[in-house]
């Protein structure tokens, strides 16, 4: 009976609570002007002393202490994640750290001179545009392989040059310029018969009143550099030319390595690839010594591609240069070791040889190993990361262009695709 008496029923007890009464302890609330005035396991609400609350709604009378900000264990059943402070990690299981990854525009400076019929093997002009053994055929095919291996990580552009209107001293014109999903246009402007060289010149030399009798690589450079697309601030630029080395119009070594070099200077570093072709090989080398992509086992400058092996293993190795496995943050972590990346909804592990670093001055990861292969070939479509404990699955957003599967739909940036 008296047990009774000393437990108020809950309607009873809410009642008293808001009058000022203590339930549990069978009588008032100590009157308070701070938390100070009061119990470690209370806190002051209304000028008196309350039993914290948790978030959840429970006082933590189990024996257990919350603090006012919701940290620390509320009961014996475990205990709340934290951020590492004290505090509950609002973005634990919760959101994902956005990351701002861009793909770089690389536009392709395609030579289909007339030169550019000869076989690689004699040097004899082949026997049209389906002779597989040209110089075209091969840089054409191997520029059709790059861009199949590597369809979401780079802004591929085209400017193949001359055509019929474009001789010495006239800007060249972009058939594709950079952009997101633009492999399709390209194949397809590569596979028409007026942009290869056996369409323009005929099957020797006798049409000398035609372009593209001349080469023009300064002014396909020049046109280059002026594409709006090559100069966006939010994204790197590159340029890669494949020729094969003869230019036209009276341009000298000088001119090419200083323009080169001002492509450089605007932000556009420049590689090239080039045919082993006699006498020409110096303006290959004024291309590509101050382009800033040099020939990493030069010299030369250049790259050598004599077949079409070769020029696989040149265009692979360019593309790694340009295709970036860093993955800069928007957010700051609490430490390294409260970040969790899922590579396509699969945790990836901190691994400097097959996984993910981070630097803390750049606020960055880095892919490392096979992780950064994939990244960069495309077959990494979805990459999560957040603080305090695992990634969230794939939530959907809008496509923005990255080379990811921003809205969980297993296409890449298919709102992107020209």
């Amino acid at each position: 009976m008296l047990d009774a008496m000393r437990s108020p029923s809950p309607l009873l007890c809410a009642l008293l609570l808001l009058s000022g009464c203590d339930c549990s302890a069978g009588g008032m609330l100590p009157p308070c002007s701070s938390d100070a005035q009061c119990t470690d396991a209370q806190m002051c609400v209304d000028g008196r002393c309350q039993p914290r609350v948790a978030r959840d709604g429970s006082t933590g009378d189990d024996g257990g202490s919350v603090d006012e900000d919701g940290g620390g264990t509320g009961d014996d059943s475990g205990t709340t994640p934290t951020d590492g402070g004290g505090g509950v990690d609002a973005s634990c299981g919760g959101e994902n750290v956005p990351f701002d990854y861009r793909p770089p525009n690389v536009l392709l400076v395609f030579d289909r001179s007339c030169s550019m019929r000869r076989r690689l093997v004699d040097n004899e002009f082949g026997t049209g545009p389906d002779d597989p053994g040209t110089r075209w055929a091969v840089a054409r095919d191997g520029l059709s392989g790059l861009i199949r291996r590597f369809p979401s990580r780079v802004f591929w552009g085209l400017m193949a040059f001359p055509d019929p209107t474009e001789g010495c001293g006239m800007p060249v014109d972009a058939e594709v310029p950079p952009g997101p999903g633009t492999a399709g246009a390209i194949d397809a402007e590569l596979a028409r018969m007026r942009i290869q060289p056996f369409g323009l010149c005929g099957l020797d030399n006798s049409d000398t009143t035609t372009q593209p009798r001349d080469t023009p690589t300064l002014d396909a450079l020049t046109s280059a550099m002026a594409l709006p697309e090559m100069s966006d601030p939010m994204r790197e630029s590159f340029a890669i030319v494949v020729t094969d080395g003869g230019v036209s119009c009276g341009v000298s070594d000088a001119e090419l390595e200083t323009l080169t070099a001002s492509l450089l200077a605007a932000g556009i570093p420049t590689a090239v690839v080039g045919f082993t072709t006699g006498g020409t090989v110096s303006s290959l080398e004024a291309i590509a010594s101050r382009g800033g992509l040099v020939n990493p086992a030069g010299p030369p400058s250049y790259y050598v591609a004599d077949d079409a092996a070769s020029l696989d293993a040149v265009f692979d190795g360019i593309a790694r240069r340009v295709v970036s496995c860093t993955i800069p943050l928007t957010t700051t972590p609490p430490d390294p070791g409260s970040i969790f990346v899922n590579e396509n909804d699969t945790p990836l592990a901190m691994d400097a040889g097959d996984g993910w670093t981070y630097d803390a001055g750049t606020n960055a990861l880095t892919l490392n190993g096979a992780s950064c292969d994939r990244l960069r070939s495309g077959a990494t479509t979805r990459l999560r990361i957040s603080f305090g404990c695992a990634p969230t699955a794939c939530e959907p957003g809008p496509e923005i262009c990255n080379g990811f599967d921003d809205d969980c739909d297993d296409s890449v940036d298919e709102d992107c695709l020209m």
